[in-house]
């Protein structure tokens, strides 16, 4: 037995120290493997019956901290996000330059103020005139540059998401995948230190896309959670998804569902939107790209657009182009079209046909109108008081009516088509060389303002003065705006001309579909119950709004989107029809059919989109309808619920035009508006919304405080400045012909008691470039304050702040690397190999070895010299 356990003893030696020497090779093999932890073989002592019987190999320990590696995962999720940061924003200094380069937005701003200086100089200069154009559309173009730029930034992190969000799935697989590999390897023992590297690896490369937490079960498997413990993997593999956008708009905002959500699903819980809930990592630093950094400067760059073409505007609006005769004007603003009050032919209730918009004048302010001949000498002149008083003069019913235009009328407001009508039927009561203005007109053409004196060497001008006293100091009228006709101002407007667009220099490309409040506090919420409609060119959308008091940004937002449901029919070039056979026309909300339909709709006699609006009207509940005109030839059938909704309309029977009356119609679920709130800077927006890009009205009911106030003056709700930037241009007609562009003004002359016009006269011109330089009250937009601004100094603020970020990244960036390479020593000098550490222990393992082979050769000398003896 001695010999025997003897032999069994020194075997197990040999078998543990070689054990232990394979361990050390594979540490010594994998010294430059990234990722590889150092393994460690402790040998074990083994008894038998409280006798020693040899040795056996111990357990093979990763050498981990994994506090540490929690830290350095930590650190990963940080460096991950700056990394990403670092990647975008020399781009974005690129983009916005420094202020002294000549491609920065504050030297393009600083040279238009320049051309204008020149011209200014010598007014009628041709090659200058010029200029101020060439310099105009090259200040249009480059926020139009900027503003791709930005948006492709937008669009190129929308999709550096979804690549990212796979490669999180891949990870996620690979955890779940070797998870199940170590369970079964540990239940049978087998050596699983390489495996659990492997997760590691894919632990630590999922906190660079995202941070997580983690902990280890006693099987050996891990399970994987958001930071908000939403589960990535468990008993299964979660699986997340976003599907980027194919195109981005400054407009465009996650919260207001203009981007696809990350989403998470797991077996027990689908499309979970876990966007919110990653705080670190590439994909952090991916979305605050998209919805926050890069928004933030589009919104400076669309407010410094969006001011410097109103205070140009304001300005050009007020001069002449003389000597450039001017017989044509035509408005740049839309207007609600005055064919849709009349379009319904008395058939729909008054309650839901748009009123008619309504102006009038503040205070004393009257604006002349005034006819110029060739030679710059006064034809002409009135004042539109005066105008809009005469009964000579027939309004848009023809009417000679006497209107009060003035802030002191019992209900204030004169609708702008008898404005409108008035002028034209005033100028066509004038002559020129004993010729009558029989051809002028003036209307509101698809909802703009156009004037036509009727003879091109007729120069009509407009001059804004405090009073109606022919030559009273000149100043810009203030116009009270009722876009609903109820008798209360919903907007004030500086300049008659200016008011109406009449005589812009700058354009822009996009209407004005989209109002914005102010920045405000995401807690904010309203004092008073406040009443208020939106309208776009066909009138009112959907229901009055009333919001109580105490609502949120958000339930605001959730009263608009639910009031201005609607159902539109297919756009129809004419509202006259003929039906083929009788058809019943069913309305059903989610309950079912309403009461009161379905309803027949007779062959024969309904001819007119109109008798089908009158029919559902005449049912009497809560369903109500209306025929709007979107513009020439094109009309359409509206039908909503005064509850706010959501209908289903439909048709069977009846034929039109060879399809049925459902398929002729088309009635489709429409939401014309959409109300959300976005976050812009240190705050949020509620932004409402016209979908089909329309202009968007916002008729409030003021209270009766003094001053009184609405949902406008509460959250300052204004046409928003979005889009500006990308849609800024120069008046087309001006771009044709530079000596279009503003230089002087209307002049008086006391002794003749007349307005006249000089050749060289450049009022406008330095007034443009004055304004350019005075400091303007700019809104809070991005990460810039309110405050008294130059153009220039808004420039150069909007510069700063892509310096002051871009220098704030790498800075956090630089002390993230440090740490990082802190951490990864510590975690080397742990778990990493060290050669000289090994070759010793390799050394003791191999004496140990030659111990164990050195007894074995001893007992079998031992065993050899006893059976000599027994022979």
């Amino acid at each position: 037995m001695g010999l025997t356990l003897g032999l069994s003893t020194a075997l197990s030696g040999l078998l543990t120290n070689q054990k232990g020497l394979d361990v050390i090779s594979q540490n010594i093999v994998n010294v430059n493997t990234k990722g590889y932890v150092r393994k460690v073989m402790t040998p074990e002592s083994v008894t038998v019956a409280g006798m020693g019987a040899g040795v056996q190999t111990g357990a093979i320990v990763r050498n981990v901290d994994e506090g540490l590696m929690k830290d350095i995962r930590r650190q990963t999720s940080t460096q991950g996000s700056l990394d990403t940061l670092h990647d975008y924003y020399p781009r974005i200094e690129d983009l916005f330059g420094q202020v002294g380069d000549n491609n920065s937005i504050a030297h393009q701003v600083e040279t238009l103020q320049s051309s204008f200086d020149a011209l200014g100089v010598q007014i009628n200069t041709s090659a200058l005139q010029t200029a101020v154009i060439t310099t105009s559309l090259d200040t249009a173009n480059k926020f139009s540059q900027m503003t791709d730029n930005i948006q492709n930034l937008r669009l190129e992190a929308d999709r550096g998401i979804q690549d990212t969000v796979g490669l999180i799935n891949e990870q996620i697989s690979n955890i779940f995948d070797l998870n199940q590999k170590i369970v079964r390897g540990g239940a049978i023992g087998a050596d699983i230190g390489d495996l659990k590297d492997k997760r590691d690896n894919a632990l630590t490369a999922l906190a660079q896309y995202m941070d997580i937490q983690y902990f280890e079960r006693g099987d050996g498997s891990v399970g994987v959670y958001t930071k908000t413990g939403k589960t990535l993997v468990d008993k299964g593999a979660a699986t997340m998804t976003h599907v980027s956008t194919t195109v981005t708009d400054s407009w465009m905002t996650a919260a207001g569902g203009n981007f696809n959500s990350i989403t998470l699903s797991t077996t027990s819980e689908p499309n979970i939107d876990i966007s919110a809930d990653i705080k670190d990592g590439k994909i952090r630093a991916l979305l605050d790209l998209r919805d926050s950094v890069l928004p933030n400067l589009q919104s400076q760059v669309d407010e410094l657009a969006n001011k410097l073409k109103d205070t140009v505007n304001l300005a050009h609006n007020r001069g002449t182009t003389y000597p450039t005769a001017r017989s044509q004007m035509t408005g740049t603003h839309q207007l609600i079209d005055p064919n849709n009050p009349s379009i319904n032919g008395g058939l729909i209730p008054a309650a839901i046909t748009p009123n008619s918009q309504t102006m009038w004048l503040s205070g004393s302010n009257d604006v002349a109108i005034t006819l110029f001949d060739p030679n710059g000498n006064e034809i002409v002149s009135t004042t539109l008081k005066t105008i809009m008083g005469s009964t000579s003069y027939n309004d848009a019913a023809g009417a000679a009516t006497s209107l009060d235009i003035s802030s002191s009328a019992t209900t204030p407001g004169v609708k702008i088509t008898d404005v409108a009508a008035k002028i034209q039927n005033w100028m066509r009561a004038q002559n020129y060389q004993n010729n009558a203005l029989s051809n002028a007109t003036a209307s509101i053409t698809n909802g703009t303002f156009a004037l036509n004196t009727g003879n091109t060497s007729v120069t009509l001008d407009f001059r804004d003065q405090a009073s109606s006293t022919k030559g009273s100091t000149a100043t810009d009228a203030t116009i009270n705006f009722d876009v609903d006709g109820d008798g209360s101002a919903d907007q004030q407007v500086q300049g008659f001309s200016n008011f109406f667009g009449l005589n812009d220099l700058f354009t822009e490309v996009s209407p004005r579909s989209i109002s914005d409040s102010t920045i405000l506090d995401q807690a904010t919420t309203l004092n008073s119950t406040r009443t208020f409609r939106l309208l776009d060119p066909s009138g009112q959308i959907g229901n009055t709004v009333t919001v109580l008091a105490g609502s949120s940004l958000s339930s605001i937002a959730d009263a608009i989107n639910k009031q201005t449901q609607t159902n539109e029919s297919a756009v129809l070039s004419s509202h006259s029809m003929t039906m083929v056979g009788n058809s019943t026309l069913s309305i059903a909300d989610s309950n079912g059919n309403i009461t009161g339909f379905p309803i027949t709709l007779a062959a024969g006699t309904t001819t007119d989109l109109n008798v089908i609006a009158q029919q559902i009207n005449n049912v009497g509940g809560s369903v109500l309808a209306k025929v709007v005109q979107n513009g020439p030839s094109s009309y359409q059938l509206r039908v909503w619920d005064s509850r706010g909704v959501e209908l289903t309309v439909s048709a069977s029977g009846g034929t039109v035009g060879g399809a049925t009356l459902d398929s002729y119609l088309g009635m489709r679920k429409a939401n014309l508006v959409q109300a959300s709130v976005i976050p812009d800077g240190s705050g949020y927006r509620l932004r409402i919304r016209q979908t089909n890009d329309q202009e968007l009205f916002i008729g409030a009911t003021p209270d009766s405080q003094t001053p009184p106030g609405s949902i406008v003056t509460d959250l300052g709700l204004h046409a928003a400045a979005t889009r500006m930037a990308s849609g800024l241009s120069v008046r087309t007609d001006i771009q044709g012909s530079p000596s279009l562009v503003s230089r002087g003004a209307t002049q008086y002359n006391a002794d003749l008691d007349k307005y006249y016009l000089s050749e060289g006269d450049n009022t406008t011109t330095l007034a443009i470039s004055q304004a350019m330089a005075n400091k303007q009250s700019m809104a809070s937009a991005g990460n810039i304050y309110a405050g008294s601004y130059n153009f220039s100094e808004y420039a150069a603020a909007s510069i700063s702040v892509v310096s002051t970020g871009a220098a704030h990244a790498d800075e956090q960036r630089s002390y993230q690397t440090t740490l990082g390479q802190a951490l990864n020593n510590q975690y080397t000098s742990m778990s990493g190999v060290n050669l000289d550490e090994e070759v010793a222990n390799m050394i003791n393992f191999q004496q140990a070895y030659s111990a164990s082979a050195k007894v074995i050769s001893t007992l079998q000398q031992m065993l050899d010299t006893l059976v000599n003896i027994i022979r």
